[in-house]
């Protein structure tokens, strides 16, 4: 996946690299090869600073408006108006920071417990990602694949967690709920869990209270 979003990056970048030459040419032809009037040639220069500045600008903008008004609504549980909205959000989606937009409907599908969805836009958004991808990208993915009962690869993406993880102690609680489930080194999860489960609160403390009650 990493490779594929390399190569993506690389080609986005010299495909944009390749359009002041392109024009220039154009302007060549359009002067010396066609003829055309001074007034035609500055309107065709004016996409430069169009595509340069004032798109990046208002992408910028309507960005950062989309990024406030997802976060006050995620945490009020607005999440099927977040989606409404997401998919109302053409420029973005079309023009928009890609991977940002793609985990910012992941988290949408989660919490609609939609997780094939989830899953689905989670891994677009990590192939989608140019350079280091975020841990709480992967965090976020192999949550998804502990709800589609998917724990061996939930427990790959969890051990690739870094020590110091802020994760770090959500993962190995994750991971006692699966060596749980799948009956492997059932006394040190029962261990972690019972002493896990006094911290937890909510849906996590529920789900430890009901694993360790039919272990």
């Amino acid at each position: 996946m990493a490779k594929s979003s390399s190569t993506n990056s690389r080609l986005t970048i010299d495909w944009r690299r390749g359009l002041i030459p392109l024009s220039l040419l154009i302007l060549i032809v359009l002067h010396f090869g066609i003829g055309a009037p001074w007034w035609v040639l500055a309107v065709f220069c004016l996409w430069i600073p169009i595509f340069y500045v004032a798109v990046p600008y208002y992408r910028h903008k309507r960005w950062e408006a989309f990024e406030k008004n997802f976060g006050q609504r995620f945490q009020r549980g607005e999440h099927k108006t977040l989606l409404e909205e997401y998919r109302k959000e053409r420029f973005l989606r079309r023009f928009g920071p890609r991977a940002e937009m793609l985990s910012r409907l992941g988290l949408i599908y989660s919490a609609l417990e939609k997780y094939r969805e989830a899953e689905h836009a989670f891994e677009q958004s990590i192939n989608a990602t140019e350079g280091h991808v975020p841990e709480q990208l992967y965090f976020n993915l192999a949550n998804v694949k502990f709800e589609l009962s998917k724990y061996d690869e939930a427990m790959q993406i969890y051990l690739t967690l870094r020590g110091n993880s802020p994760y770090q102690r959500a993962a190995r609680t994750q991971m006692a709920l699966i060596d749980l489930h799948k009956g492997a080194r059932v006394d040190q999860a029962r261990t972690f869990l019972e002493d896990e489960k006094d911290r937890a609160s909510g849906v996590m403390r529920d789900r430890i209270v009901r694993a360790l009650s039919q272990s």
